[in-house]
């Protein structure tokens, strides 16, 4: 993933309510009742001129659009951004992603706002005023030339959802804002999230789960009771363990601090009494039983483990390898 896609109402800032009075303004002015917030989140949809249609077919939408955001102005300070967003563009901009956004909110009332929360220079550029998203995607890959299969649209509408299918790139939803969890499931979307807060943690455990970062620990010297015959598991025989595994974080997260890795030292003693207290006839249960027993003990995410054996006269060793993922 390079390039995240992002909508602002809803996603970025909690402007429900001052949504909703807007709305609702309109309506009054043309004498129709009243929603309540669940009503509207039921029944909202876009592009706008679409949804308009549904409730005042009469009236021009260029007409029902100003008396809109004038309401919509009067209460645009009341709008504040949602929990982990700022964290959110930090995180990905750390990252080196390239950010837009793609929204209907006009330019005026996004100046306002991202001025105010301090924010607009995460964008590299910003797609407002968009009547119809799956067009506008369209000239958003376009112009800047990006790899659909590089780009994530993130938004919380049926219709970000449709605009990301629409522009071949990755769609998730977040039910912080218009759409609720039962109409984004509708629109098929790759994932739904809480909010952005989760997504970061999904983008973070996707991104450690590409990094090849190991503690490796090299034939590691182990007395255990093992084989076949009774015979043979009379004495303790001398095994080679060889382990690789991987922390759950990345290294350059760690701050040098100790309490955040894994202390291999530890690590090591568990691997010799696993051994040394096994009951195994095989080297391949042996090496079952030592994964799984660091598998629990410790916090790994990945690990490898190797047992080796030395039964053959004309073979430096024989060998048992298994994997733990967790």
């Amino acid at each position: 993933m390079r390039n995240v896609v992002l909508d602002w109402s809803g996603t970025l800032v909690d402007d429900l309510e001052a949504v909703l009075y807007a709305t609702n303004a309109v309506f009054r002015n043309y004498r129709v009742p009243e929603w309540t917030l669940q009503q509207f989140r039921a029944e909202f949809e876009l592009p706008l001129s679409r949804f308009y249609t549904r409730f005042l077919p009469a009236i021009p939408f260029s007409e029902i659009d100003d008396c809109y955001h004038r309401h919509f102005a009067a209460c645009r300070q009341t709008v504040s951004l949602l929990p982990g967003a700022r964290e959110f563009l930090e995180f990905l901009s750390a990252a080196g992603l390239q950010l837009f956004v793609l929204s209907t909110i006009k330019p005026d009332h996004f100046d306002a706002q991202a001025a105010r929360f301090g924010i607009k220079d995460f964008f590299a550029k910003t797609y407002l005023g968009a009547t119809d998203k799956k067009k506008t995607i369209l000239s958003l890959l376009e112009e800047n030339r990006l790899d659909p299969s590089e780009t994530l649209l993130v938004g919380d509408t049926i219709h970000d959802m449709e605009a990301a299918r629409h522009g071949g790139v990755m769609g998730i939803a977040v039910r912080t804002g218009f759409d609720p969890a039962e109409k984004l499931a509708r629109s098929d979307p790759d994932a739904v999230v809480r909010d952005l807060v989760s997504l970061r943690k999904m983008i973070e455990a996707n991104q450690n789960s590409l990094l090849e970062e190991w503690i490796e620990i090299a034939d590691l010297e182990v007395q255990s009771k093992i084989g076949v015959s009774d015979e043979e598991r009379l004495a303790f025989q001398r095994l080679l363990v060889s382990l690789r595994f991987q922390i759950r974080g990345a290294f350059q997260e760690l701050k040098d601090r100790f309490a955040a890795t894994i202390d291999y030292a530890a690590v090591a003693v568990e691997t010799q009494r696993i051994a040394q207290h096994a009951e195994s006839r095989l080297v391949e249960t042996l090496t079952s039983e030592i994964a799984n027993g660091l598998m629990k003990r410790f916090p790994i995410r990945r690990l490898e483990v190797e047992v080796k054996k030395f039964v053959l006269p004309d073979a430096r060793y024989a060998s048992a390898k298994t994997t733990r993922h967790r």
